[in-house]
């Protein structure tokens, strides 16, 4: 089984994710090959500018809760802002796909790992802006093919207990059982085999090793 050229592993935070990427580029650079490890949640050029004027106006704010610091993009209150939005995080990810994705396609020896990419960022979007289907739009039909055909996604799905025990500040996060379900319905809304978490490390890495093609 052939490597694949680019691997997008996705996840929740505490999902075990970039557990997986870690061990991956460990495990591919013994093997010979050429990993460059990309983590692309906040990859912010074009969409800075718009940051920059919800953060003065509070549409993007923080609460603190027990100490712990959790911050908020409220786009969804404003219909222009939410869209603008999507459309400029849509030129970043397309900065992205040509500026990092291109890289070494005529070398066999060359792997890209993503930790998250565009599912990931389109759950952030669905979250600030509200747009809960926005796949089905066609900002959100460009966001899928900007991940170049052939690409493993791998998305990695773990118990909500086990999420929390490794992220405990997610617990006062108010958007977390929102961003848990659509990661949940990820496999099935798009298709994608789903690598779950629940069993423990050694049976994670063994799943995701079939489905790469990497030895253990």
């Amino acid at each position: 089984m052939n490597v694949p050229r680019i691997i997008n592993v996705s996840g929740i935070d505490g999902s075990g994710k970039t557990t997986v990427v870690e061990w991956l580029a460990e495990k591919l650079g013994e093997q010979g090959y050429d990993v460059d490890v990309r983590w692309l949640r906040f990859n912010h050029v074009f969409t800075k500018p718009l940051l920059a004027f919800c953060r003065l106006t509070g549409l993007t704010r923080y609460e603190y809760v027990n100490g712990i610091r959790v911050g908020y993009h409220e786009f969804y209150r404003s219909r222009v802002i939410a869209w603008l939005f999507v459309y400029l995080q849509y030129l970043d990810a397309l900065r992205v796909r040509y500026l990092y994705l291109g890289k070494g396609a005529g070398n066999a020896r060359k792997v890209i790992l993503l930790d998250r990419y565009i599912y990931d960022i389109l759950i952030d979007l669905m979250i600030d802006t509200g747009i809960e289907n926005l796949e089905k739009t066609h900002i959100g039909k460009a966001f899928l093919r900007l991940l170049p055909e052939g690409s493993l996604v791998l998305p990695i799905l773990r118990q909500e207990k086990k999420v929390l025990g490794a992220r405990p500040e997610s617990r006062v996060d108010r958007n977390f059982s929102t961003r848990f379900r659509l990661y949940e319905n990820l496999p099935e809304k798009f298709g994608l085999s789903e690598v779950r978490n629940d069993l423990g490390l050694e049976e994670l890495l063994n799943t995701v090793a079939e489905k790469v093609g990497v030895g253990k």
